[in-house]
């Protein structure tokens, strides 16, 4: 069975169990109805019947159904809604397969976690890596991805184990649409996690008056109403422990409403992270790096989603002060407020420590199964990189982009090792050449983050990545487009002065000048970057850049994507070739437009 297969038998399956639940829910409001009418008519017979007990039997009987069938409805709401979500789950899988993704979230917002590599590599934004891959259903998580792919981790042995794990997650299909179902029951999160960890931050109060006030007082209260029942205290005098309610409450107001405003809207996340964590919990493992996960949100003392559960029955108990009514009764029986603060600074005393551990487990746990799911989706297409150590290699069969389909995209072959390194790419336009070069970059970057590539095989040595494709002037900044490049390349310099294992991806470099300018100035740059021992890979149409091979034959190479003529037409085969670009189509091309004479 295929993937695509896969999903739409989950499909199938559960279309066909919420259709037998739709069935069930069409006659639980009729079951609701008909035990509360005989509630109320057992009701009215026994006072009737002048208290038969038969009555009052009925009576229990008709009681215990209906609550019963409210049970039995609830039970079948929560069951159809996660249903749903599973559902949702697998058809979305569905349009990712077809590559049709771009309704999803594009995490435009966190290109500026590094704008360069974003914007020339499209990480982020309509279309992006990110919309491609990203399937977390946490803020954290979220965030997390974002970050891995911004600034990917080049430790050989990190990366190896999260290989590990994502190879092992990628079977665990079963969970892995659990944990996004479950995820999505609570909607869109905003920045509850953040604030959590904000109240977390908060000292706790450690004013003992506290304490005592609020259990010494529904005793005093007790003994006020007691005197007032009994004669011995005016009834009028009731209003002064009202007041005085209302006095000791209001001097800790501050505090309550700050706890309150912090943690209000927490609770409906919290739910939803104690039940990602009891899944995380509950899984069977066998990756070093997921049992290391697992061993953060579980010991013989407590367990994570346990403690996460108690905070949030706590917030939902909290939100009691929200109804008016039913805080300024609950504040003058038994100072409501002071027990609520004791209860959560009670909690945070013992679980602060862990529970940034465990949010951000369970990040991890997110974006792992982002790239998990990729891993499965793409399996007969994919491998896992070999990892080289020390000097910079690079080799890899039939490398893909991702983000084109498979019935269109076109693999190409590529070896390069040493350093320094150039590699020189010429080529007509719409020859593959910038696409050839965000391949590369992209490969690479799945690659140090553990996930698989899109190659018959690869192996690569980790490394920075720096580049200079899409430039952008500044009007705020008051810079023109080609002072913005300058900065690109200056900032690309300085950082390979420091880190000279990076890999320089550049596309067509200083474009805002004349030809010879251009030339001198991009030659140039490429004999500072091999004097800095750098790995380039350049792609221009300046042909006079490939005489850079007869000046460094040890460290520069030639390659091209060449363009045929057919019947009039123009015929891309976007493979890679060595040598240097003998055609070009620019004149071919604005001559069919209708831009130029002809002549």
């Amino acid at each position: 069975m295929n993937i695509r297969q896969h999903y739409q038998q989950r499909i199938d399956i559960l279309i066909s169990e919420l259709t037998s639940i739709h069935k069930h829910l069409k006659f639980t409001p009729a079951i609701r109805l008909l035990t509360f009418v005989g509630l109320i008519l057992m009701g009215l017979w026994f006072v009737k019947s002048k208290f038969d007990d038969t009555f009052l039997w009925l009576s229990l009987l008709f009681l215990v159904l209906f609550f019963l069938a409210v049970v039995w409805d609830l039970k079948l709401a929560r069951k159809q809604k996660m249903l749903k979500a599973r559902l949702k789950v697998n058809e979305d899988e569905i349009k990712y397969l077809d590559h049709n993704y771009t309704a999803f979230d594009d995490g435009e917002d966190l290109s500026e976690l590094n704008p360069e590599l974003s914007g020339d590599f499209d990480l982020f934004g309509k279309g992006s890596l990110f919309q491609y891959l990203n399937r977390t259903v946490t803020r954290p998580g979220r965030k997390l991805l974002a970050r891995q792919l911004s600034n990917p981790d080049k430790k050989p042995n990190t990366i190896k184990a999260r290989q590990e794990a994502i190879t092992e997650l990628a079977e665990k299909k079963a969970f892995c649409e659990n944990f996004r179902a479950y995820g999505a029951l609570a909607g869109i999160e905003t920045n509850e996690a953040e604030r959590l960890e904000e109240w977390l931050d908060t000292p706790v109060d450690h004013s003992p008056w506290i304490k005592w006030t609020a259990w010494l007082w529904p005793v005093f209260l007790a003994a006020w109403i007691l005197g007032t029942i009994f004669g011995y205290l005016n009834s009028s005098l009731l209003i002064i422990p009202v007041f005085g309610a209302f006095f000791l409450t209001g001097r800790k107001s501050k505090a309550t409403q700050q706890a309150h405003e912090q943690l209000s809207k927490s609770a409906k996340i919290l739910r939803k992270y104690s039940q990602l964590l009891a899944l995380i919990e509950n899984l069977s493992l066998s990756a070093a790096f997921l049992l290391e996960l697992k061993k953060t949100v579980i010991n013989s003392e407590k367990k994570s989603s346990e403690v996460i559960k108690r905070l949030f029955l706590l917030l939902e108990r909290f939100d009691y002060r929200l109804n008016m009514i039913m805080g300024f009764i609950l504040n003058v029986l038994f100072l409501f407020d002071f027990h609520m603060l004791l209860a959560l600074n009670k909690w945070k005393k013992q679980n602060h420590q862990e529970v940034r551990q465990w949010f951000s487990t369970l990040a991890e746990m997110d974006a792992l199964i982002s790239l998990a799911t990729f891993a499965t989706n793409n399996k007969p297409v994919i491998t896992y990189p070999k990892i080289n150590e020390g000097e910079f290699s690079f080799q890899a069969e039939d490398l893909r982009h991702p983000l084109i389909p498979n019935s269109e995209v076109v693999g190409n072959d590529l070896n390069f090792s040493g350093q320094p390194n150039v590699l020189v790419i010429t080529g007509a336009n719409m020859a593959g050449k910038s696409t050839f070069l965000r391949t590369l970059a992209v490969n690479m970057i799945l690659g140090m983050n553990g996930a698989p590539v899109c190659a018959r095989q690869m192996s690569f040595t980790p490394c920075d990545i720096r580049s200079s494709i899409n430039i952008r002037d500044s009007l705020a900044k008051h810079e023109s487009y080609f002072y913005a490049e300058l900065q690109r390349l200056k900032k690309i310099v300085e950082h390979v002065e420091q880190n000279p294992q990076t890999l320089v991806v550049m596309d067509e470099i200083l474009r805002g000048t004349n030809s010879l300018d251009k030339h001198n100035g991009s030659y140039g740059l490429l004999k500072k970057l091999i004097s800095l021992n750098a790995i380039v890979v350049i792609a221009t149409h300046d042909l006079g850049i490939g005489k850079l091979e007869q000046e460094y034959p040890e460290n520069a190479t030639n390659y091209c994507f060449e363009v045929e003529l057919h019947e009039d037409q123009l015929a891309f085969d976007y493979k890679l070739k060595p040598g240097i670009s003998q055609k070009q189509n620019a004149s071919f091309l604005m001559q069919k437009m209708g831009l130029t004479s002809g002549d």
